[in-house]
């Protein structure tokens, strides 16, 4: 099977970073009217973002340049009212530019808040075997250079395991389908801001053992992997994409939301996607809300056999899987193990081949349909 010929790391990016010894900051001059303002930065499922920040203060003539949040996502800034603070996490953040605060009359004694859009949660980011072995032949070859063993870092893991995940269900293999490492690792904690300090090795295998000899074989991959001055990585692979996080937390203003040495399958609030509100329903205050379900589906194809997998994230309710072409509908054999089931099938010919998941609601959820999914086959 062909190795990965793409996903090259940034490592330009990544070793400019590398230099970096705190965040970049500006000083701003208070005047006599100046008030202080503590601005703090949080994704959509409550997460604190170290984040990059502009403002337009009228205490330094207009634009005072580029500063960073600490590592959990707060800043104080002296403001007159009517001023502007940006926040972003990036230059390939959802959030573009940033996410613009006007600051009132008066001057908010107490902290304000600026909410930027949180990206797909994690979904499996406990190690397992394989994801284990590629962190020890990493350390181990990174030993016979002199390197120091990087740490398993449950915050950059979650950010690998839900890239993973985002990867192989969208049929993709690119380090900015969603983002870029250093936006992804913010959105579950870590806590330098813009992520500069983040690198990403990716891997499209059958196996841990070609996703490792495909790195040892690129040079960008290996340079990355063995570069000096790094302390700690995530892990994660779902549907073929391997990846590993390579960072340094040296740098960081609050080390401890590296997640160095702590089990990633213990997930802390705002690390899996909740999911939208649920709506109100007809009966006024005291009626029950509907609650929607969340489901991730993967798809594996090898020739005319075809897997599809479906975890129930969140739910309760009957799953209905059917694979179609035309008016026929192929043979599934189903097997389940709590919230995950797998489906399997041999396709009878050739064509495009529909791919339909439907969640029927029990009690108060709702139902769900994921989005149809074509597979071709030749």
């Amino acid at each position: 099977m062909a190795l990965p010929t793409d996903g090259r790391p940034l490592l330009s990016r990544i070793a400019a970073a590398l230099a970096i010894t705190g965040a970049v900051s500006a000083v701003v001059v208070p005047t006599a009217f100046a008030a202080p303002l503590t601005v703090r930065v949080v994704n959509t499922r409550g997460v604190e973002q170290a984040s990059l920040i502009s403002a337009s203060l009228a205490s330094c003539g207009g634009s005072c340049g580029l500063m960073g949040t600490d590592g959990n996502g707060r800043i104080t800034l002296d403001v007159l009212a009517g001023d502007s603070v940006s926040a972003t996490r990036g230059d390939l953040a959802p959030e573009g530019a940033g996410v613009t605060y006007t600051v009132p009359d008066p001057v908010p004694a107490g902290p304000v808040t600026i909410t930027v859009p949180a990206l797909p949660g994690t979904v499996e980011p406990g190690i397992d075997g394989a994801e284990a072995w590629l962190l020890e032949h990493v350390n181990a070859e990174r030993a016979a250079l002199g390197r120091a063993s990087l740490t398993l870092s449950s915050t950059l893991s979650r950010a690998a395991d839900a890239y993973a995940h985002y990867l192989a269900e969208n049929d993709q293999f690119s380090h900015t389908a969603l983002a870029g490492p250093g936006v992804r690792a913010v959105d579950q904690g870590w806590p330098v801001p813009g992520g500069s300090s983040v690198g990403e090795a990716l891997a499209l295998a059958p196996s841990k053992e070609f996703a490792f000899q495909g790195w040892q074989q690129s040079s960008p991959h290996w340079t990355l992997l063995m570069m000096d001055g790094l302390d700690s990585v995530g892990v994660g692979q779902a549907g073929g994409r391997w990846i590993m996080m390579p960072a340094s937390c040296a740098i960081a203003s609050a080390t401890e939301r590296c997640g160095l040495g702590a089990d990633p399958a213990i997930v802390p609030p705002g690390s899996r996607d909740p999911g939208p509100p649920a709506k109100p329903t007809a009966g006024g205050p005291g009626a029950a809300q509907p609650r929607r379900p969340a489901l991730r589906m993967t798809v594996r194809k090898h020739g005319r056999r075809l897997v599809i997998r479906v975890r129930v994230l969140r739910g309760r309710g009957a799953l209905r899987v059917a694979v179609s072409r035309g008016h026929r509908r192929a043979h599934l054999r189903h097997r389940h193990s709590g919230a995950l089931h797998r489906y399997k099938t041999k396709l009878p010919r050739r064509g495009r081949w529909t791919i339909s998941v439907r969640f029927a609601g029990a009690g108060d959820w709702t139902d769900r349909r994921l989005p149809r999914r074509v597979v071709r086959i030749r």
